[in-house]
């Protein structure tokens, strides 16, 4: 017996599109996501440009609360995983969640929650870090959070490489 795994559906956050038409649109036009960064001061760097998602609203795949915490890989996997969850027409009535499993790659995880913690560390003290610093840094997160939003409740895990 041979195990077989299905694509059924796509997603895509990128810095040339955040969905699978605007994306592939991109590619086919030559346009590059390269451009300024924006994210922080590139003052003192060499490199002062980056590939970086713009106009990604993240009010539209987790609660403004959420939002704030929890660092923007983890909405970049669940708005990625929603396009192709719906793109699969993946639900409830039509998917057994226990054979539907969430796995996300990535070479990091939440490196800006990261930072923002040891800011915090560095000038407030260690009882001002975040409880979740742990829990919102590591690579898996994205694959839970995903799972959490879609139902998925097959094999769950992230896969780290450099």
């Amino acid at each position: 017996m041979s195990k077989r795994v299905v694509v059924t559906g796509c997603g895509v956050v990128s810095p040339v599109g955040n969905d699978v038409k605007s994306f592939w649109e991109s590619l086919v036009a030559g346009r590059s996501g390269i451009g300024p960064i924006t994210r922080f001061d590139t003052e003192g760097y060499d490199v002062k440009i980056a590939g970086e998602v713009r106009d990604l609203d993240f009010a539209k795949y987790v609660e403004p609360k959420d939002a704030r915490r929890i660092d923007r890989n983890i909405v970049y996997a669940i708005a990625a995983a929603e396009e192709a969850v719906k793109a699969a027409n993946l639900t409830p009535e039509t998917t057994d969640a226990e054979r539907c499993g969430v796995i996300v790659s990535s070479g990091i995880g939440g490196i800006q929650t990261l930072e923002t913690e040891h800011e915090k560390l560095l000038t407030k003290g260690p009882g001002r870090v975040s409880p979740f610093l742990i829990s919102y840094m590591i690579p898996d997160t994205a694959a839970g959070m995903v799972s959490m939003k879609t139902g998925m409740k097959g094999p769950n895990y992230g896969v780290v490489s450099a």
